[in-house]
């Protein structure tokens, strides 16, 4: 069962669990590296590995699921909790207590939305379900090592209103477009992933004091307008098919 594409899914678990590690010695910024680093070589390769050569499998699907709610979730969490233990926000011990809260409402809320798209699954090609796990594990990784969070008005505060307002969007049924749409993006869609890739690259290459600044913009101008790439007429479809979903008796 275990071919090509696993070792690249390996890859990106990877990434996630020597983000952990990361965390524990205090290395936060070092831990979101690795989880983007997992993602660059791994997840965004191993479904075209799978497809070019022919090994799709429910193995490769289950293990993919794994590792990127390890990568994608878990990860991310234990940044956030690492980051904001030590912010100062509220005294001690209250400190940590806040930063578990944030860390569990990412792995709570993404625990419930994969539970719930098994039991009834939403099957729209090209869209997903409420916010996507990786979109909120990377605003998470994204803000807590950007370099404007402690900076900018309301300081960290505005993380404990951000994460789990991000959480709650992915327990809804809002449609966030993917690139396995059954039509090609609209030019200006095309042209923001463009601009996407290469403000992410140039801050890999040129400015890595920015990535997760860059990182975090992305990610939310992604929350709040991805859905703006739908057409009214797809959005009506997709509507019928959440209901549809909704109203299917589930044991």
């Amino acid at each position: 069962m275990f071919g090509v594409k696993d070792l690249l899914t390996t890859i990106n678990l990877l990434g996630g669990v020597i983000a952990i590690c990361l965390c524990v010695d205090g290395r936060p910024y070092d831990a979101g590296a690795a989880v983007m680093l997992g993602y660059l070589l791994g997840d965004t390769l191993d479904g075209y590995v799978a497809r070019k050569l022919g090994t799709a499998n429910q193995f490769g699907a289950e293990y993919d699921t794994i590792a990127d709610h390890t990568a994608h979730v878990i990860a991310p969490a234990v940044i956030v909790f690492t980051v904001y233990k030590d912010v100062g926000l509220v005294p001690a011990p209250w400190g940590q207590v806040l930063a578990m809260g944030l860390a569990s409402s990412l792995v709570v809320s993404v625990s419930i939305r994969h539970a719930r798209n098994i039991v009834a699954p939403v099957e729209f090609k090209g869209v997903w379900a409420g916010l996507p796990r990786t979109v909120l594990g990377f605003l998470a990784i994204g803000y807590c090592n950007s370099s404007f969070a402690a900076s900018a008005p309301g300081g960290w505060w505005v993380g404990v209103v951000l994460m789990p307002a991000m959480s709650i969007a992915t327990l809804t049924y809002l449609p966030f477009p993917n690139h396995r749409m059954a039509r090609s993006h609209v030019w200006y869609v095309q042209a923001l992933v463009l601009l996407f890739l290469a403000s992410t690259g140039y801050a890999v290459l040129f400015h890595r004091a920015i990535l997760f600044d860059v990182l975090t913009f992305w990610m939310v101008g992604y929350s709040l307008t991805g859905w703006l790439s739908l057409t009214r007429e797809e959005r009506a479809r997709y509507r019928r098919v959440v209901d549809e979903a909704r109203a299917r008796p589930t044991l």
